[in-house]
C-alpha cells in the first residue's frame, strides 16, 4: 500500500512536469539545495567532447578508447569505459534542456524489477526543464547521424545460404 501511495505521487510529479533525475551517475549535472539539476563545468566540457567526436565520425567503441587511452575516468570513478554508456549518453534528451519522464517502470514492487516503458505507462515530455549542456541543433545532428550510421552497412558477406548484413564501421 506504501508502494502504491509513493508511485501515485510521483506519477502526478510527473504530470505537473516536474522532473525526478538520479543525479549521482549522472555526467555533466549535479543537483543544487532546491534540487534543480546544475552543470558541472568540467563534465559538461568532457560530455560537449563525447558529442563533438561522435559528430566527426568516432564510433562509441572508439570513443570509448580515447577517453581510457587518456585515463579519463567515468562518473562513478572506474576507469573502464562501456560503449552502451557513451551511446545512451548520445541519446540522452536531458543533454539538451529537456526530459523524458517515465523511459522504464516496475513491474513488480516487490521484486523492484524495471522493465523499459514501451507505451505500457504513459510519458511526459519536459521541454526546457534545465539548463543545457549540448546545444539542440547539435543534439538533433547526432540522433540523425546515428541513424545514418544504423541504416549503412559494410558490404555483406556471402554464405552458401544467404547474404548476411554487415555493420557499419568507422574506420
Amino acid at each position: 500500500n506504501i508502494s502504491e501511495n509513493c508511485h501515485w505521487g510521483i506519477v502526478r510529479k510527473f504530470e505537473e512536469g516536474k522532473v525526478i533525475v538520479n543525479h549521482s551517475k549522472f555526467l555533466g549535472y549535479t543537483k543544487d539545495e532546491n534540487g534543480n539539476l546544475v552543470i558541472v563545468p568540467e563534465e559538461a566540457e568532457l560530455v560537449r567532447r563525447i558529442f563533438r567526436l561522435y559528430l566527426e565520425g568516432n564510433s562509441s567503441y572508439r570513443i570509448k578508447r580515447i577517453l581510457e587511452s587518456e585515463g579519463i575516468k567515468t562518473v562513478t570513478g572506474k576507469s573502464t569505459w562501456q560503449a552502451s554508456t557513451i551511446d545512451k549518453m548520445l541519446s540522452n534528451e536531458k543533454y539538451m534542456g529537456d526530459a523524458l519522464l517515465q523511459k522504464t517502470y516496475t513491474v513488480d514492487f516487490l521484486t523492484k524489477k524495471k522493465v523499459k516503458n514501451n507505451g505500457i505507462v504513459p510519458q511526459y515530455y519536459v521541454e526546457d526543464d534545465h539548463e543545457a549542456i549540448i546545444p539542440k541543433e547539435i543534439f538533433h545532428r547526432v540522433q540523425e547521424e546515428k541513424a545514418r550510421r544504423a541504416s549503412i552497412y559494410k558490404p555483406a558477406v556471402k554464405r552458401k545460404e544467404a547474404m548476411q548484413k554487415g555493420k557499419y564501421s568507422s574506420k
